[in-house]
């Protein structure tokens, strides 16, 4: 969290830009409502007719009308688009994972993906777990939800706790007697929605997390850098460590021949000689 706030403030550049709406305080904005979209604070038990801007916290629910529809930025990159009566609640929002729950009508989401983030979706009928995706959720009257998947990859849990892995350009069904059913291809007509406008806090947080990914690049390249030379230098310490032992070699002592000559052969001389008296 602090690193990311750091981020924030380089990405921005100037303190300005946080003193309007400082980026630690926002949780989730509503920055379209077209029709008629109401919210149900946390804790209270009337709804209120609202108009975008507009800030949300955690555990407010958020209603669209009859031809109505809302967009909504959650902080930590997920993008979402209310149709027509939808209701919908924040649950959740926090570095590693945003959380929402989609109680009846259909909700477009995309989430940007990034390093430790997921993004989790319930319904009456399933959960759902993302990692940068973009995909559709409609929920019935009766709780049977219709996932439709766009790119990404996203894994559905139904109330049976069956999970099941989907991949691009797949559907879903999942009921809450029946749980998941088999997936199955998108119809043709069926196309990936458009992405709405990107938003103020959005930018400060994609600015944000390209700071955050090019510093991780910096310490990576510069220890990797590090590497060979701490090599060498535990090379050179190992041959320094054990010195070479030369040979020994041992040379035989060989005595002089004796320089007096023995008495018996100096007495046989003299015998010879006759010299002696």
């Amino acid at each position: 969290m602090k690193y990311l706030m750091m981020a924030c403030l380089m990405a921005a550049g100037a303190g300005t830009a946080f003193a309007e709406e400082p980026v630690e305080a926002f949780t989730a904005k509503l920055f379209t409502a077209k029709g008629t979209v109401e919210t149900l604070k946390a804790g209270t038990t009337t709804w209120l007719t609202i108009k975008a801007p507009y800030l949300l916290e955690i555990n407010d629910q958020v209603r669209t009308g009859l031809k109505s529809k809302a967009e909504l930025y959650i902080k930590y990159g997920s993008k979402i688009r209310l149709a027509a009566e939808t209701t919908f609640v924040v649950n959740r929002v926090a570095p590693e994972e945003n959380s929402v729950e989609v109680i009846r009508g259909k909700m477009q989401a995309w989430i940007r993906k990034f390093v430790g983030r997921s993004f989790s979706v319930r319904t009456p009928a399933a959960v759902c777990a993302v990692r940068g995706t973009v995909f559709e959720v409609e929920v019935a009257d009766t709780g049977e939800t219709a996932w439709s998947l766009f790119s990404g990859a996203i894994q559905v849990i139904d109330n049976r706790n069956r999970a099941v892995d989907m991949a691009p350009n797949q559907r879903l069904e999942v009921t809450q007697a029946e749980g998941a059913a088999v997936v199955m291809p998108l119809p043709p007509e069926v196309k990936a929605p458009d992405e709405p406008k990107t938003i103020k806090e959005e930018k400060i947080e994609i600015k944000a997390e390209k700071v955050i990914l090019e510093t991780k690049a910096k310490e990576e390249a510069a220890a990797a850098a590090l590497v060979p030379a701490e090599e060498v230098k535990e090379e050179v310490k190992e041959e320094t460590a054990a010195p070479i032992e030369e040979p020994i070699i041992i040379v035989p002592v060989v005595e002089p021949p004796p320089s007096v000559i023995p008495t018996q052969e100096v007495k046989e001389s003299q015998e010879v000689s006759g010299s002696t008296p």
